[in-house]
């Protein structure tokens, strides 16, 4: 009985192993064998293509770069104006100083840290250019308190070549609107008050003989890298 079991139960046996394998996937070229020589070839020619392409590009992109630099480079700041010059009393305006570069400043006597640390740093640019040193002009920005009397008291913290000038309310805007100079009057309780500060642009200006506008350094710029770039324009005039 065990016998006629087995042997019926081979033919089911036999019948599933046939169904695994005819439900197996039929192998096609691709699972063949391995990638042809041709398939590998285009794949290469594809990779160095695209390659290229993005070399191609990225060199047209740098070029397109350079041009916007170049072209819009030097931004167009500088232009007339008439103040005070307060060791002289007498009016100056920008044409007075025509010949000779210049190295302009935006500030007010009473910054408390800022403006003299920036005109400690151009005493020392004047020291390391020696008699190629451009003329150092400060503007003022507070015309409501530094009257003429108050920036001679001021200019004796100073190289005495620092020359220092003030206007009207509307010919010191003028002056630093022309070089696009930001500045803003701190909160006051009263109109009388006199006790505020000025926020403001911190930048030196170099102007060239002929009066345009050179260059620009920020608070960042150290002493010897403003004579050093000076040197340069100087030589290149």
């Amino acid at each position: 009985m065990l016998h006629t079991t087995a042997r019926a139960m081979r033919p089911a046996t036999t019948r599933l192993a046939r169904r695994a394998f005819a439900a197996s996937p039929k192998p096609t070229t691709a699972m063949r064998g391995p990638i042809g020589w041709g398939a590998l070839a285009a794949t290469g020619a594809a990779g160095a293509g695209l390659a290229y392409y993005y070399e191609v590009e990225k060199t047209r992109r740098q070029e397109q770069a350079a041009k916007k630099q170049t072209t819009y480079g030097k931004p167009s700041l500088g232009g007339s104006w008439t103040l005070v010059d307060a060791r002289t009393n007498k009016p100056v305006t920008d044409a007075s100083f025509h010949g000779s570069y210049v190295l302009l400043y935006f500030g007010f006597s009473r910054c408390p840290d800022i403006c003299p640390s920036e005109l400690l740093k151009v005493q020392k640019v004047l020291r390391l250019l020696g008699d190629e040193a451009p003329t150092p002009l400060f503007v003022s920005l507070d015309p409501r308190r530094d009257s003429l009397r108050q920036l001679r008291v001021y200019a004796k913290d100073f190289d005495e070549r620092v020359r220092f000038l003030v206007g009207t309310p509307a010919q010191c805007k003028a002056a630093a609107k022309a070089y696009r100079v930001y500045s803003s009057i701190g909160a006051v309780d009263d109109e009388d008050d006199d006790d505020y500060l000025i926020d403001h642009s911190i930048v030196l200006y170099l102007v060239g003989p002929d009066g345009k506008f050179l260059d620009f350094f920020t608070q960042a710029t150290p002493a010897d890298a403003i004579a050093a770039k000076i040197r340069e324009h100087r030589s290149a005039s």
